[in-house]
């Protein structure tokens, strides 16, 4: 028998969405589409978009985050995967579409907030230009329409993000840039306000593009360290962390500042 699946449609201040539910996940679809986010049901801690996979990398990089900031709640994925493996973390969770959360929560998709878990209704940048707070990780996935904002890219929003940093912390982006020239421009401050710590790479079927910044160089490791520690994180978090490094090391040159 033929699973059904049901689409809610809905249209907040910031953007126009579809809401899939399907028998094995719920699916967040913008006006064009184009797929934000999915929750395995069976799962919820299970990534299922690759490129969301691919910005965890970040952690094969850092020490388990105590304290996390993540830009962009959107569906929810990575703050069942954050909650997940790192109970014991504190997540802040930011996002200005407060009547999109309202819709998540209805559907059951989002986390309950608690000691460890909080959820601000906020404009991204507005935060970061009064966040007083440290973080050993800042993920960064909010998106205005089909592409990044435009402020994200500024070198203003670059020194804000790394002023949040501990001095073992890590910034990780995932950005839709269409001009390559907006793109190059913005690693190549990223890469001067970071001291040349950063790292992209892309993944196969998907147009995002994801950059690290690391606060302070990460210890001087050899692949055969990184191998090891891919294995192990896999085995944990079900995400193919030896592909996700086998791209870092195709797409990122080897002697640089991060990789040896």
């Amino acid at each position: 028998m033929k699973s059904v699946s049901k689409t809610f449609k809905a249209t907040t201040k910031y953007a126009s969405l579809s809401i899939v539910q399907n028998a094995d996940c719920v699916e967040l679809r913008s006006d064009t589409n184009a797929l934000h986010s999915v929750i395995d049901l069976k799962n919820p801690q299970r990534l299922a978009l690759r490129n969301l996979e691919y910005l965890m990398g970040v952690l094969l990089f850092i020490p388990a985050p105590q304290k996390i900031l993540l830009l962009g709640t959107g569906g929810g994925s990575l703050i069942h995967f954050l909650r997940h493996h790192y109970p014991r973390s504190h997540l802040t969770s930011v996002d200005n579409d407060s009547e999109l959360q309202d819709l998540i929560r209805q559907k059951m998709l989002l986390p309950e907030a608690g000691e460890n878990l909080v959820y601000l209704i906020d404009d991204a940048s507005h935060y970061l230009q009064h966040c007083g707070q440290k973080f050993d990780l800042i993920l960064v996935d909010i998106f205005s329409g089909s592409q990044s904002p435009g402020w994200l890219l500024d070198l203003q929003a670059m020194r804000q993000l790394y002023k949040l940093l501990t001095d073992q912390g890590a910034v990780a982006y995932n950005l839709l840039v269409d001009s390559d020239h907006d793109f190059k421009l913005f690693f190549e401050n990223l890469g001067q306000l970071f001291n040349q710590q950063i790292l992209s790479l892309a993944v196969d079927g998907f147009e995002n593009r994801l950059v690290y910044g690391f606060c302070n160089a990460p210890p001087r490791r050899e692949m055969s360290y990184y191998i090891e520690r891919a294995i192990a994180m896999a085995e944990s978090q079900d995400i193919d962390y030896l592909s996700v490094l086998s791209t870092i090391y195709t797409t990122n040159p080897i002697g640089s500042s991060v990789i040896y």
